[in-house]
């Protein structure tokens, strides 16, 4: 029974999911002026269909696993995919693409539809979650306990050790394509990792600010999902932190856009994978939550 709800779901949210970003998509984008249906490539749109459905597949099967492990359920559950979800797949990546938007040149307006078809699309998986967790059966209750001893200290730690990975994960993965470099900067030439971080720092001293930042961010997501998984083990915990706050961000890139060539969105696809699945483990590891009962 547990195993054809989860099927019959995980299909449900899947194709939900798509379509609703497929057409909000199309209808924000048109709105935003960057839609022109004369001009739509036909095997272009096609591709790029299928991508988002590959994207919705991947991302619904985590979000599957998050809510079979979770005590939420009803309103709270709802709450808490929806905030996960959009969260990592669309708030976060898209303040980056503002803050590199001289690279990037993204207009606004577009900006903008893509929050709007990512909250749609995001919400009618956090409602079916509804149902879902309903029919996978009764919810115990217990508690994840934090201590509450040195968790700003923790949180600080993690803001440094992000803006570590993205520097570190940054060059020695994403920065080693050519197609890349030349992308952000219009040259191929490639600096040693110490001569490339004094020159960030000169030019773009607010970036290790801006990603310190990110990381309190991101820590702030991994802890919404550690305290949700209160039915999983603890081995679940720390991967399913990982995949939450890895796998809504990189694997959007798999979506053909004009703004970021294939080289470019390959580049980054492994970076940002390695680097936020290991950080959301460490988030896991660093808060490691104790079971109480509720009684």
């Amino acid at each position: 029974m547990r195993k054809t709800t989860n099927i019959k779901y995980i299909a449900l949210m899947t194709v939900a999911m798509s379509l609703v970003w497929i057409v909000s998509a199309g209808v924000l984008m048109g709105i935003a002026g960057h839609v022109q249906v004369e001009t739509v490539d036909l095997v272009d749109s096609a591709i790029s269909s299928l991508s988002l459905v590959l994207v919705s597949l991947l991302n619904v099967l985590v979000i599957a696993w998050f809510i079979n492990r979770s005590h939420l359920h009803g309103f709270k559950l709802a709450v808490r995919v929806f905030f996960l979800m959009f969260g990592v797949m669309f708030f976060m990546t898209q303040i980056e693409t503002l803050f590199f938007n001289s690279a990037v040149q993204m207009p606004l307006p577009v900006v903008l539809a893509t929050f709007g078809s990512g909250a749609m699309s995001i919400l009618v998986v956090a409602l079916l979650a509804i149902p879902y967790r309903r029919k996978l059966g009764p919810v115990t209750e217990p508690t994840l306990e934090i201590a509450p001893s040195g968790n700003g200290l923790k949180l600080l730690a993690l803001g440094l050790i992000y803006m570590v990975f993205y520097f570190v994960f940054g060059y020695y993965t994403a920065w080693q394509v050519p197609g890349l470099r030349a992308f952000y900067t219009g040259s191929t030439e490639i600096a040693p990792f110490g001569q490339h971080m004094v020159g960030i720092l000169r030019s773009e001293l607010a970036l290790p600010v801006f990603q310190i930042v990110r990381g309190l961010m991101w820590a702030g997501f991994g802890l919404a999902a550690l305290t949700a998984l209160t039915n999983a083990k603890a081995w679940e915990r720390t991967l399913l932190v990982g995949l939450l706050l890895s796998v809504g961000l990189a694997t959007p890139l798999f979506v053909p856009n004009e703004f970021m060539p294939p080289i470019v969105r390959l580049g980054h696809f492994f970076e940002l994978l390695a680097e936020n699945f290991l950080f959301g483990v460490l988030v896991a590891l660093f808060f490691r939550p104790s079971l109480r009962t509720n009684t």
